[in-house]
């Protein structure tokens, strides 16, 4: 099988070369490097392939295309069997086995993700690492349970060339490659979500750059949702495979919301209420109301707290064993009682501002 290995790059060349000479050195031969420059080339980028100029192709359209259409317009030149896609923020394990230990990967599948470990540089890129472990989490149930995921995170992935012609490539949109997934959802193409082929990646440091992906992603989910949610609600009773798998990824919530109802207090405030009222000479028993009643409002919000807490920290902590992320128990402290609150209000936000259709500044994403 002919693996074509196509790496988009936008102004600069991040991990350009490193991609490149880990590649070739990966001992399966039946390979191909196709670099693909959104717009000019720059001499940054220029310099960054100089040591591998006859080892790869060169795509360089000299107009900004988008990375969507630029890659349809790469693949388009190919006669290949498997596309692997790399973006140039990627950082490949250091195996000469690679790509081989991927095409066997690719005899039984239509698509295999690449797991991703963040690069804990600061406290942005530590707490979008527990983001990513959380994504790795669904990814990796859906492709357990039901080899089948309605979406797929482009910066490391492959397909096979049939499945893309097939779609007719990358729709030229912000969220080209979660879309791409949910297309091929649609058509019951095999997934897979690979830990033995992690790779690692970097995230934003700052509050801007932060700020430029999180409106990038919020966009990305809710043009996701609005276009896939009520398919993958149908698809849920046609293909009961999904169903364990959706109530094990919403497991948190629906232990918290269990919880909420075994640990009702009401019936014991009623009651007490009752008995409180027959017996007002018993002055002592108005501090039994009083305690029964705030223990109930108490209760209910403190162990349905604790409780997702704890389902979620052991599932995260399960997998982070599993697939060697670094973990920390402070850390994802922060992050589910500080981090997820900002970023659900950081959703309501976003949507509120599509809403009113004001412009948002993607980057390379789309072109001008």
């Amino acid at each position: 099988m002919k693996a074509s290995i196509l790496i988009p790059v936008y102004r600069t060349p991040k991990f350009l070369g490193d991609i490149i000479a880990k590649i070739l050195r990966n001992e399966y031969a039946d390979k191909e490097i196709v670099v693909a420059v959104d717009g000019v080339l720059t001499k940054e980028i220029e310099e960054s392939l100089n040591p591998f100029k006859d080892k790869i192709v060169l795509y360089v359209p000299n107009q900004h295309m988008g990375k969507a259409r630029l890659l349809n317009e790469a693949v388009s030149k190919l006669d290949t069997d498997i596309l692997v896609f790399f973006d140039n923020d990627i950082l490949l394990p250091d195996d000469p086995q690679f790509l081989h230990r991927l095409t066997q990967t690719m005899q039984r599948y239509d698509i295999v993700e690449m797991a991703k470990e963040v690069f804990k540089e600061s406290f942005y890129s530590t707490m979008i690492s527990y983001e990513y472990i959380g994504f790795s989490i669904v990814h990796y149930l859906f492709s357990l349970i039901s080899e089948r995921l309605p979406s797929v995170i482009g910066s490391a992935f492959a397909v096979k060339k049939e499945l893309f012609d097939q779609l007719g490539g990358f729709q030229h949109v912000v969220h080209e490659d979660v879309d791409f997934g949910a297309r091929a959802f649609r058509l019951n193409a095999r997934y897979t979500y690979s830990i033995p082929l992690k790779v690692k990646t970097t995230m934003p440091n700052t509050v801007e750059d932060w700020i430029t992906q999180r409106k990038r992603w919020t966009l990305i989910n809710i043009m996701w949702f609005k276009d896939n949610i009520g398919y993958l609600v149908l698809k849920t009773f046609s293909q009961p495979s999904l169903l364990p798998t959706i109530l094990l990824t919403i497991s948190p919530f629906l232990c918290s919301l269990l919880v909420f109802f075994l640990f009702d207090q009401s019936k014991l405030v009623y009651v007490t209420s009752a008995v409180f009222l027959m017996t007002q000479s018993q002055k002592y028993l108005y501090g039994v109301f009083l305690w029964a009643t705030n223990y109930a409002m108490i209760t209910k919000g403190v162990l349905n707290t604790l409780v997702g807490f704890l389902i979620t920290f052991g599932m995260y902590y399960a997998f982070s064993r599993l697939g060697k992320y670094r973990f920390n128990f402070f850390e994802f402290l922060c992050y589910y009682f500080i981090y997820m609150p900002v970023i659900v209000l950081f959703h309501i936000m976003i949507f509120f501002w599509v809403i009113v259709k004001k412009p948002l500044n993607l980057e390379w994403k789309v072109s001008n």
